[in-house]
């Protein structure tokens, strides 16, 4: 019993030194283009073949394991694309094992995994084109981006511009939040500049009074003139007195 062990496990030895592996190129559909293969053919346990007490050629077997692989993988390989390689090895690797399951010698004595990959010149193209590929969704998306930003920015601008027209003190507001520094020079501008607009439209009243005063509606003039004043005493807004010679300097005017 013992020596049977120790046969077995050299034989084992000797199987194990028989893997070999073959990679070589074999024409795609239309023969523009080359697979890349890779074939690794392994010794089954057990499986040595043993013909009139004598042990089988092992190099002549696997020299017969080869080459059926290589003609199964260059026949299937040239009914698909190189652009196709992930089919192709299923195919192949379906193929070769109904050859080597049929064959007299290899049944039941070596096991072959097949590999292919596209050869460089495919690869070639395939990085070029994934690096075009993914220009094309980096440019979009980056456009993408500008437009929801420039979107968001126009709707920002379209709410200041809407609340800076119904207020003539937002250019100073956007010049002290420009320049915080010159906070006082800022202040000064707005205040006389608030003063002259009190002073214009109290001249214009005016103005308008005494164009108006043939036309019956004097006292109208008067009244609007006090509410006026009025309102503008409330703002905090230095009235200018009247003069001497206004048609308002002697009337009434509302408290």
């Amino acid at each position: 019993m013992f020596w049977l062990i120790r046969q077995f496990n050299i034989a084992n030895s000797e199987d194990d030194m028989d893997v070999t592996e073959l990679e070589f190129e074999t024409p795609a559909l239309g023969d523009g283009f080359t697979f890349h293969v890779m074939i690794r053919c392994t010794p089954v346990a057990g499986g040595r073949r043993r013909q009139g007490g004598i042990w089988g050629d092992v190099k002549e077997e696997r020299a017969q394991a080869h080459e059926v692989a290589r003609q199964v993988v260059r026949e299937v390989c040239r009914r698909y694309s190189a652009f196709s390689p992930r089919e192709a090895e299923v195919e192949t690797s379906k193929s070769i094992l109904s050859a080597f399951a049929t064959h007299s010698t290899l049944r039941n004595r070596w096991s072959v995994q097949v590999y292919v990959n596209v050869s460089e010149d495919v690869r070639s193209l395939q990085r070029e084109a994934q690096i075009r590929q993914h220009k094309i969704v980096s440019d979009a998306e980056e456009d993408a981006l500008r437009l929801r930003k420039v979107q968001e920015l126009a709707e920002i601008s379209g709410g200041f511009l809407s609340s800076a027209t119904g207020h003539w003190i937002t250019r100073y507001a956007v010049r002290l939040a420009q320049h915080p520094e010159e906070a006082g020079d800022v202040v000064a501008q707005l205040l006389d500049e608030r003063q002259e607009r009190a002073e214009r439209l109290v001249k214009l009243v005016n103005e308008m009074a005494d164009a108006h005063q043939q036309a019956g509606i004097f006292e109208l003039v008067i009244a609007s003139e006090g509410a006026l004043r009025h309102a503008l005493k409330q703002l905090g807004v230095d009235v200018p007195p009247l003069e001497s010679d206004s048609i308002f300097a002697d009337a009434e005017f509302l408290p």
